[in-house]
């Protein structure tokens, strides 16, 4: 058959579960989201002790799912076969071999699926299993999630907790909390406990668990402002929570750059997603990384920003050829930077 898009696996959810299935990608929550679905819509839950069989990690023979899947249904329209995390990387032409006939023999009331909802197999891995399903079943691939796609989940999933974003407060949420799925649910859980009928900024800055990146973008918000005190104390928070020093420093190398390409962007009246198609790579639904920049750019200089990228390539040198104390590398860092955006220290 072929390579289905999310939407498309849903009308066919609707309209006929049945058939060999193929569910993988980064986005293992979406994985595991959509097999339960197919599970649920072809066996349901009267006679799915007798209808539901599941293979998992090793124990998944494929000669005993060749023989599940021919079963006859026990007193009901279908059945389901589940193979969780098959071992692609282990698979000998043999196996291979198996696999494109049991696909070829798969009868039309079983519903097949090969799921990948913990594992993350690479494509060289996958890649000929890829091919078979392409070849007689159906291929689902489950990417990460465009920020946009982002925004319109949690303002549904707070509209179905009775609550409603303030403007622009769902995107700030994604920037903060990052796009894993799994996580994002769990904040939006917690929001939406915490705030009145509206999420406003606030209320996510105050239970929400921010990523690391969101923290020093924080930081370096609070040092380009002026508020040295503020952003020394965020650097110190960071040590107390056991963040790693080459991350922290990462992260402000990335957050300088953004800043830099921000501003660059502004005097030659490009806006943030003509930058991001520029590099493809670092921005692919991450354009949100240079808007939130362009207010620390307008108070900066290329000179000063100049300066700072040097003060960083320093404290990178100065981490990974030094015998120096770390934390005091990205302290130093930190009143460097400071000086060298015009601030008081």
């Amino acid at each position: 058959m072929s390579a289905l898009t999310e939407d498309a696996l849903k009308e066919k959810i609707k309209s006929s579960p049945f058939g060999a299935y193929l569910l993988y990608g980064e986005e293992t929550f979406l994985v595991k989201v959509y097999t339960d679905k197919l599970v649920k819509a072809s066996v349901g839950d009267a006679f799915s002790d007798f209808n539901l069989r599941v293979f998992e990690n090793d124990d998944c023979d494929l000669n005993e799912i060749y023989d599940s899947a021919l079963a006859v249904p026990m007193m009901a329209e279908g059945k389901c076969v589940l193979v969780r995390n098959y071992p692609a990387a282990e698979a000998e032409d043999s196996d291979l071999a198996l696999l494109k006939e049991l696909l070829a023999d798969n009868p039309p009331d079983n519903c097949l699926i090969f799921s990948y909802p913990a594992l993350q197999p690479s494509a060289s891995e996958i890649g000929e299993i890829v091919k078979l399903f392409n070849e007689k079943g159906i291929v689902v691939k489950f990417g990460k999630k465009q920020m946009s796609d982002l925004v319109k989940i949690v303002e549904s999933g707070a509209k179905k907790r009775g609550k409603t974003f303030e403007r622009g407060v769902a995107e700030y949420m994604v920037s903060c909390v990052g796009n894993d799925l799994n996580l994002l649910g769990n904040e939006l859980e917690k929001v939406c406990a915490y705030c009145g009928e509206t999420v406003r900024r606030g209320d996510v800055d105050a239970v929400c668990i921010k990523t690391l990146e969101a923290k020093v973008f924080d930081m370096v918000g609070e040092l380009v402002n002026g508020n040295f005190d503020k952003a020394f104390r965020m650097l110190s928070n960071l040590f107390a929570k056991r963040e790693d020093e080459y991350m922290i420093l990462g992260a402000l190398i990335s957050q300088y750059t953004d800043i830099y390409r921000a501003k660059a962007a502004v005097k030659n009246s490009k806006n943030a997603v003509e930058v991001a198609a520029a590099y493809p790579s670092l921005y692919k639904g991450k354009d949100f990384k240079l808007k939130r920049s362009v207010r620390p750019a307008s108070t900066m200089t290329f000179e000063q920003l100049d300066s700072c990228l040097e003060i960083l390539a320093d404290a990178d040198r100065a981490l990974k050829s030094t015998q120096q104390d770390k934390k005091q590398v990205l302290e130093y860092t930190l009143v460097r930077l400071a000086r060298a955006g015009g601030r008081k220290v």
